[in-house]
């Protein structure tokens, strides 16, 4: 009864960081790759530009359809509602596939408890990311790298499902969506693709010692798994697009800056508050779940010190397949990637050092904070900690809906303004949303698309250069 009133106080913040994170959606657009898509688009037949895209730049057979069929396709004025549509539906939906993830593990918990937990790992996730809008506000980068993020968590799920049941002849539903996701997936981008392969070979070994003979259905899902990495590797298109990198394929550079970024990201997420004070309280959390019933004692719990190197190596495995192809990290949704699965085994290990090291030991029996305590003060620093408190300040004070409405200015004005040079409207560029501005070159490929895909090809864009720091 006394948790009662700090629990329900935890998820009264959650919710509303939730439904801030929502709101930011209606305020967002689009830019860089998402014009140059939506032309393509709205000018080839979707099978010829695939099959360009395939000889000429990636082999991401599945996100290249979402991306050429985007919402923008249908224009600005139909298209922005729905490219904002889109950004919230993949926050619910991610925590739609978090929540089904958890159930997976937990299925002695309550709907409600379940619901909480996916709801604090999204967050947690939204806190930690270094860019949320290559994560979730922009349609190009959501749909490549966060759209497979959720939808793996319904292949684990389905995988633990099975791994639980009595063993016995699968049904066929079952093998029809494990085969669907690993090909929706695999096709993505080359990230996921490599977690699949990677994924699916540890769990066949995995099965293969512990039963003594040959699990078929990992065996099956690795074949289809290799089989989807072919297909991406083969593209013609990889090797034109890898041109670009002068310093691809260079080994030590690869391994340097990919231990170097993987400590630097993996450190950033552990030091970040939120993160840092649920890892002190997860031991008294997991036990209270074992006593309520909830949570189950591994039978054979993996090495401490194994199950504390799979965060570090998912991050680092993310790392090495941006540097290899082009020898930077360029971007961050990888490591927006990267650090979604980083968080997912970074409490796993949590729960085999507690039931492995710190529970023999009698450590932290009492937990650092009340645990219900402690999710209001994690709620409380998704709201005002870092980014947050940029986030919910720019709501609060207008900068977002200025933002909007100086952009929706700069549309029309390139509709209007004969063909020549027009030097954009400045912009507020609000800090919460890390956006890739136009270059101040007229003749720069984003500037080129965006006047493009309004239909003004004679019309050279300038972005004004930023105003110098006072």
């Amino acid at each position: 009864m006394k948790d009662r009133l700090p629990i329900r106080l935890a998820q009264c913040i959650l919710v509303i960081v939730l439904l801030r994170h929502l709101a930011v959606a209606c305020f967002v657009h689009p830019f860089a790759d998402d014009f140059s898509y939506a032309v393509a688009g709205m000018r080839t037949d979707l099978g010829v530009r695939l099959v360009q895209e395939y000889t000429s730049w990636n082999g991401r057979y599945f996100s290249d359809i979402l991306l050429l069929r985007g919402p923008l396709t249908l224009g600005i004025e139909e298209g922005l509602g729905l490219y904002r549509a889109v950004a919230a539906a993949l926050i619910l939906f991610t925590w739609l596939a978090a929540n089904r993830f958890v159930r997976s593990l937990l299925p002695s918990a309550t709907r409600e408890i379940s619901a909480t937990i996916a709801l604090v790992f999204v967050l947690i996730f939204l806190h930690v990311m270094p860019n949320t809008s290559e994560g979730f506000y922009w349609y190009t980068g959501a749909i490549t790298y966060q759209l497979p993020n959720a939808l793996s968590l319904f292949l684990v799920a389905n995988w633990i499902g099975h791994l639980r049941s009595p063993h016995g002849t699968l049904p066929w539903r079952w093998f029809v969506v494990q085969v669907l996701l690993v090909i929706t997936i695999a096709g993505c981008n080359e990230v996921h693709m490599a977690f699949l392969v990677i994924g699916h070979a540890l769990l066949f070994v995995y099965l293969r010692v512990k039963e003594g003979h040959i699990a078929r259905p990992a065996l099956i899902l690795l074949g289809i798994s290799m089989l989807c990495a072919i297909v991406v590797i083969a593209a013609p298109g990889n090797e034109t697009r890898g041109s670009n990198f002068p310093m691809r394929h260079d080994v030590l550079r690869t391994l340097a800056y990919s231990t170097a970024q993987t400590a630097r990201f993996g450190g950033l997420a552990f030091l970040s508050l939120p993160v840092f004070i649920l890892t002190l309280n997860f031991p008294s959390i997991r036990r209270e779940a074992i006593a309520r019933g909830i949570l189950r004692p591994f039978a054979r719990p993996l090495n401490k010190w194994l199950a504390l190197a799979f965060p570090f190596v998912c991050l680092f495995t993310a790392m090495v397949v941006t540097y290899w192809p082009t020898g930077l990290l360029g971007q961050h949704r990888t490591v927006n990637m990267g650090l979604f699965y980083f968080m997912v085994t970074w409490f796993f290990a949590a729960l085999v050092w507690d039931q492995t090291f710190f529970e023999p030991r009698k450590a932290y029996d009492e937990g650092v904070l009340r645990w219900p305590w402690s999710l209001v003060m994690i709620g409380a620093s998704f709201l005002f900690l870092g980014r947050g408190m940029d986030l919910t300040w720019e709501l609060c004070d207008g900068t977002l809906a200025r933002y909007d409405r100086a952009m929706n200015a700069r549309y029309e004005a390139i509709r209007t303004t004969p063909d020549g040079e027009l030097v954009l409207p400045p912009v507020e560029w609000p800090k919460s949303l890390t956006v890739l501005r136009l270059d101040t070159s007229s003749v720069h490929w984003m500037n080129l698309s965006m006047a493009d895909y309004f239909g003004r090809p004679g019309l050279r864009l300038i972005e004004p250069a930023p105003a110098p720091q006072e």
